[in-house]
C-alpha cells in the first residue's frame, strides 16, 4: 500500500457510531478510561489445556504465545478511533486535534499485548496535523505518543498475579467455590479431565482458561474439537462464574480497584479544590481483571452481568454543571470497539439518572479507596516507586 492511500485509510477508518451525550450545560473535566488489549494468541496455560498444540504453535508461529494478533491490532485502531471521536475535538474538547503532553497519560501493563494496543490506539487518536508531520513519509500518518509501563511484579494494575494476600483471597474463594457455584459442572468434570488431563475441580479458573482457549482457536481459524462443541454454552456458563472469583469479595475488590479509584478521588479533590491538575485525560491500556475491579469499586449497577471482552473499554468522567456548579460522575461502557456503541452505566445508588453526584459518588465508594503506597504493603512489594 502506497503512504497516500495508507494515509487515505487513516483518516478514513470507521470508528463506533458514538451518541457523545455532550449536554450544553456539562463541562468534562476528568476521564479515567479503561481498555482491554485487542485478540491475542493463546497464553501458555491455555495452550496447555489442547489437544492441538503443535497446530497451534505453527498458527502463532509470528506473534508468539499471548501475542497481539492483526486483528487485534485493528481493534486497538477502534479503541482510539472511539476515543478520538468522544473525547476530541468532535465530542468532548478534552482532547487537542494535536498531541499535547499536559493533556494525556497512556499507561499499559508490561505485556506485548497492552504496549502494543497503546501504541496503535494512540495513533488512531493522533493522526498528525500539519505541526507534527514530521516527514513526507510515515510522518504524515503516524505522531508517536509516549506510554509508561511498570514492573509486572511491581504493577498495580496486575494485583492478581503480584500481591501475595489476593492469592491467598483468591485460594479460599476457589476453595469455597468449588462446593457452591461450580457444584452444577460436576458433571463435566470427567470429561474434561480426560481430554485435557488437567482436575478443573482443584482449580475453576481453568473453566475460564478453556473458553478463552476455544475463544483464540475460533479466532486462528482451527475451531474448537468435536468433544467441546456441545458443552460450549454451559463452559461460557463457568467461565462467567470463574471471571466472577476475582471479585468475590470487598477485600479483593479493593486489592484490584481500589488504587484506580483512590488516583481518580485524588485528581477529581483537587480539581473541585482549584489546584492545577495537568493530563486530565488517562487511559490504562491493561486487562479485563481491571475493567471489571474499576466496576466493582464504583459500584455500576449489574456489574455481575458484564464479562469485558477483547477491545472494551470502561471510563469513569467527572463533569461541572455550567448553570448550578454541580459535579457528577459518569460511568461509561463500551462492550466492543469497532462493533457496538457506548453505554452510560448507572451506580449502585445512583440509579435514577447516569450522572451522579460526586460527593455522593465519594462517600458511596470511600471503602475501596487503597493508596498505592498501602497497595505495596498489603500486597508484600518491595518498590521504589
Amino acid at each position: 500500500m502506497n503512504i497516500t492511500k495508507f494515509t487515505e485509510t487513516v483518516h478514513n477508518a470507521q470508528g463506533n457510531a458514538v451518541n457523545n451525550g455532550v449536554v450544553n450545560d456539562k463541562q468534562l473535566l476528568l476521564a479515567f478510561v479503561v481498555n482491554r488489549h485487542g485478540e491475542r494468541t493463546p497464553d501458555a496455560d491455555e495452550l496447555s489445556l489442547s489437544n492441538e498444540k503443535e497446530k497451534l504453535r505453527k498458527l502463532i508461529s509470528i506473534e508468539g504465545l499471548e501475542g497481539l494478533t492483526n486483528a487485534g491490532k485493528r481493534t486497538a485502531f477502534q479503541i482510539g478511533k472511539f476515543i478520538r471521536q468522544r473525547y476530541g475535538s468532535q465530542g468532548l474538547k478534552m482532547l487537542s486535534n494535536i498531541y499535547l503532553q499536559d493533556e494525556i497519560s497512556v499507561r499499559s501493563t508490561d505485556k506485548e499485548r497492552t504496549k502494543m494496543t497503546a501504541q496503535v490506539a494512540m495513533a488512531a487518536v493522533y493522526p498528525p496535523e500539519v505541526p507534527q508531520q514530521w516527514d513526507e513519509g510515515l510522518g504524515k500518518v503516524w505522531q508517536p505518543v509516549p506510554y509508561t509501563a511498570v514492573p509486572l511484579r511491581e504493577d498495580y494494575l496486575r494485583y492478581y498475579s503480584n500481591c501475595e494476600k489476593f492469592k491467598e483471597l483468591m485460594e479460599k474463594a476457589k476453595k469455597e467455590s468449588i462446593y457452591e457455584e461450580f457444584a452444577v459442572f460436576n458433571d463435566l468434570i470427567p470429561t474434561l479431565k480426560t481430554q485435557t488431563g488437567r482436575n478443573f475441580t482443584e482449580n475453576p479458573l481453568l473453566f475460564q482458561t478453556i473458553n478463552d482457549l476455544f475463544r483464540s482457536q475460533i479466532a486462528l481459524g482451527l475451531g474448537v474439537p468435536q468433544w467441546a462443541k456441545p458443552l460450549l454454552p454451559r463452559l461460557s456458563e463457568a467461565s462467567r462464574l470463574a471471571y466472577r472469583l476475582y471479585y468475590k469479595t470487598d477485600e479483593m475488590k479493593r486489592i484490584g480497584g481500589g488504587v484506580m479509584l483512590n488516583d481518580f478521588i485524588s485528581a477529581a479533590n483537587d480539581i473541585i479544590a482549584g489546584k492545577t491538575v495537568t493530563k486530565r485525560f488517562r487511559l490504562f491500556s491493561a486487562h479485563d481483571f481491571n475493567i471489571g475491579a474499576l466496576m466493582d469499586v464504583t459500584k455500576v449497577v449489574k456489574r455481575e452481568q458484564i464479562v469485558p471482552e477483547y477491545g472494551s473499554l470502561f471510563a469513569i468522567e467527572l463533569y461541572k454543571s455550567k448553570s448550578n456548579e454541580e459535579f457528577t460522575v459518569l460511568p461509561v461502557y463500551l462492550p466492543k470497539a469497532g462493533e457496538s456503541d457506548a453505554q452510560y452505566l448507572h451506580f449502585t445508588g445512583c440509579e435514577n439518572d447516569n450522572y451522579c453526584n460526586y460527593k455522593h459518588f465519594a462517600d458511596l465508594t470511600k471503602e475501596y479507596l487503597l493508596p498505592e503506597k498501602e497497595f505495596y504493603k498489603i500486597c508484600n512489594i518491595k518498590t521504589e516507586l
